[in-house]
């Protein structure tokens, strides 16, 4: 089996687990690590362009909404969001270190946590804007940001050597165009692979 689905099946139980059962027992106030987050955003960069990380960030956002963290929905539309905007981000600036995607990934996880902040306000479910962003958003953002540098180095170590997908945006869309790259525990070595079909 290929050792980037080992990788990504055991990052999946981890976050899910672990936001049952440890993410209630190190919440600060409001603040409360979403571990699911995390795990969808590394998975974009790891994996970015794959139609099954829609799907994961779709059913994992509800399935984080259903354990009362907020409002249905909210959390799946947010993960999907971060899924496009994600991939597409890092299929453009990946510069094969590590610098480029663990970035990527705190940005993204900062600016996820004040969108939900925002729709917090909206919904009237925060009794102040600073309430919604200093006592829970920014806290949150900072638990996200250490889980999701923390998958991610764990997802490259477990994926070894073996090739992790990176599509380019045209593919993404439907092109033909397919690249693979290696990952190395170190630094990883890209090798591209170009199939063209010919009718």
């Amino acid at each position: 089996m290929d050792r980037s689905l080992i990788a990504t099946a055991l990052a999946l139980v981890f976050a899910v687990l672990a936001q049952v059962i440890i993410a209630p027992n190190i919440a600060v106030s409001a603040a409360v690590p979403n571990f699911i987050l995390a795990f969808i955003l590394v998975l974009s960069v790891t994996r970015p362009g794959m139609p099954s990380t829609f799907v994961l960030a779709f059913v994992l956002g509800f399935l984080y909404d259903l354990m009362g963290h907020g409002p249905v929905g909210i959390t799946a539309f947010l993960l999907v969001l971060a899924v496009f905007a994600v991939s597409r981000v890092f299929m453009v600036l990946d510069n094969d270190t590590f610098f480029m995607p663990v970035t990527i990934i705190a940005l993204a996880a900062v600016l996820l946590e004040v969108l939900y902040a925002a729709f917090m306000i909206v919904f009237g479910l925060a009794q102040s804007p600073f309430e919604a962003l200093v006592h829970r958003g920014l806290p949150c953002a900072l638990y996200d940001c250490v889980a999701g540098v923390v998958l991610y180095f764990l997802m490259s170590r477990l994926q070894g050597g073996g090739p992790t997908v990176k599509r380019s945006p045209s593919a993404a869309l439907g092109a033909p165009t397919t690249q693979v790259h290696a990952v190395s525990p170190g630094k990883r070595k890209k090798a591209s692979i170009t199939k063209m079909r010919h009718r």
